[in-house]
């Protein structure tokens, strides 16, 4: 794996962020930072930056343990709130101000944390394809064959080919991206720490809907404009979707037709469009 020549890297809690940003906007206009998923990195986000960053700055990042950012090679190094102390003191560092978030799946999990506990640094929030109480699947045959490999999964044996089940939307992702994209998707999952996979898919498998990492009580206190999006197949995250939305104090859903869990990928132009209105939403409701 070799980074982009562009890509910085910011020192953070302990480990290096690889992080990089594109365009810039007027005066007032604030940064777009996009946060990553589970296994995923920057590169998700890499075939839709040119065109966010039209009129504006737009940062991506990679989450520790993920991407090129530092692999720290220990499960105790890894936690949903050490990625969101992670985001903060990025956002601290290169925000410029409060910024527009975009956190996808675990990414949304982590953006949530962020504006609970600062919400002086958001300015507007969109939840891609996320939850707010349990990432189960609704399926139990799948939901048990998920946690029995978490819960089997080894990390000092190295990172596996995928994780992948096999789906519909990998064919619809083939079918959009480019192979050279696929190629560079391939190699950066297969160098991402292990033990980032083990601790964090452990953390997720374990959030319930009543359980004490459930953030349902907490999302009326979120009161920034918040975008939920998500994919019209993106089961169960989908059905959770307009509940999501309807419990906080100004939020509103957009859901993709067609799409699964990454709608950035399989349908970039609707997926692009629901982001923008969202940004031209939030900068109204910010005008006085």
């Amino acid at each position: 794996m070799t980074q982009t020549a562009s890509a910085r890297t910011m020192r953070v809690n302990g480990v290096d962020l690889v992080w990089s940003e594109q365009g810039s906007g007027p005066a007032g206009t604030p940064t777009l930072v996009l946060v990553h998923g589970f296994t995923g990195s920057s590169h998700d986000f890499a075939l839709e930056v040119d065109a966010l960053a039209a009129d504006r700055r737009v940062v991506t990042l990679d989450q520790r343990g993920h991407g090129y950012s530092t692999r720290v090679g220990s499960v105790d190094g890894y936690g949903i709130e050490q990625l969101v102390a992670d985001c903060i003191a990025f956002l601290e560092g290169v925000g410029a101000g409060p910024v527009d978030l975009l956190g996808h799946s675990m990414g949304g999990r982590v953006v949530r944390g962020v504006v609970l506990s600062r919400p002086d640094l958001v300015s507007s929030l969109v939840l891609m394809d996320t939850s707010a109480w349990s990432f189960l699947p609704p399926d139990e045959e799948i939901r048990a064959m998920v946690s029995t490999y978490i819960t089997a999964f080894d990390p000092a044996q190295g990172m596996p080919a995928t994780l992948s089940l096999g789906g519909p939307e990998d064919e619809l992702i083939a079918a959009t991206v480019t192979p050279e994209w696929q190629a560079e998707k391939d190699a950066i999952f297969t160098g991402m720490d292990a033990y980032a996979v083990k601790a964090l898919g452990m953390a997720l498998m374990a959030d319930v809907d009543a359980g004490e990492t459930s953030l349902r009580a907490d999302l009326p206190s979120i009161t920034c404009p918040t975008t939920v999006i998500a994919g019209e197949r993106d089961h169960p995250l989908v059905d959770q979707a307009p509940e999501l939305a309807a419990a906080l104090a100004d939020g509103r859903l957009t859901v993709i037709p067609g799409a699964y869990h990454s709608p950035q990928l399989t349908h970039p132009d609707a997926w692009r469009a629901a982001v923008e209105a969202h940004l031209a939403w939030a900068a109204a409701r910010a005008r006085p």
